[in-house]
């Protein structure tokens, strides 16, 4: 999830490159309100519908195998993905980047490591009272330049469970996380990776951060290493 979309976020764009090169038909996508897409951003609700529209226009192409298809999400675009594509029988392997484990708590974890712990009880109490008035104004909460609603926030966004997600979802899963990811982190991806069914593979990349900065090749060679094995 990025403001600016995939131009904000380049590693899509370069997963895609890599992917095409390799053979494969790819196609990226931005979440509603997001980047250069339309509509409002639906703190993971609405988003769960783009993966599945995106899903359908990308089955529907003539050169694509409609029933050998692979997702890669990063971050809430993991989450959502798991949601999205429960019993999806198209769809034959998820690759997750840096998903939390659950979004209750990587919401409290991140205000908590960014406003300290008043910061996370203003938060909680704002989001009862934005039910009554909007206090967004009052407590600003943005991430990668979206202002998001508490209310909103607790309301949806917190609701996603991940490790619950994946225990439901039967897809080989690739869980990925950088070693030096603050906004996610190891520990998380451990956890996803212990509820998640078989065949499962977790990958620790030393030294990457959150979005993999400086070692994007390595993140997209493995990824693809890990789509070949299953094809």
């Amino acid at each position: 999830m990025n403001a600016r979309g995939l131009q904000g976020l380049r590693i899509y764009t370069r997963l895609a490159e890599a992917a095409c090169k390799e053979g494969f038909v790819s196609l990226v996508l931005d979440f509603r309100g997001v980047g250069r897409s339309t509509g409002v951003f639906d703190y993971g609700d609405g988003e769960r519908e783009d993966v599945k529209c995106a899903l359908n226009y990308l089955a529907s192409r003539s050169e694509v195998l409609a029933n050998n298809i692979f997702a890669v999400g990063h971050s809430l675009g993991g989450a959502v993905s798991l949601y999205a594509l429960r019993d999806e029988k198209r769809v034959k392997g998820l690759a997750l980047w840096s998903t939390p484990k659950n979004h209750r708590y990587n919401v409290k974890k991140f205000i908590s490591r960014t406003r300290g712990k008043f910061g996370l009880y203003a938060f909680l109490i704002g989001s009862r009272v934005d039910k009554l008035f909007n206090v967004s104004k009052l407590f600003k909460l943005e991430v990668y330049g979206i202002s998001l609603r508490p209310k909103l926030v607790r309301e949806k966004l917190m609701q996603l469970n991940e490790c619950e997600a994946a225990s439901k979802l039967h897809l080989p899963l690739l869980v990925v996380i950088g070693r030096e990811d603050i906004i996610v982190g190891v520990d998380e991806a451990e956890e996803i990776y212990r509820s998640a069914n078989d065949p499962k593979t977790l990958l620790i990349i030393e030294g990457a951060d959150h979005i993999y900065r400086g070692k994007e090749q390595e993140l997209i060679s493995k990824t693809i290493q890990w789509i070949r094995h299953l094809v």
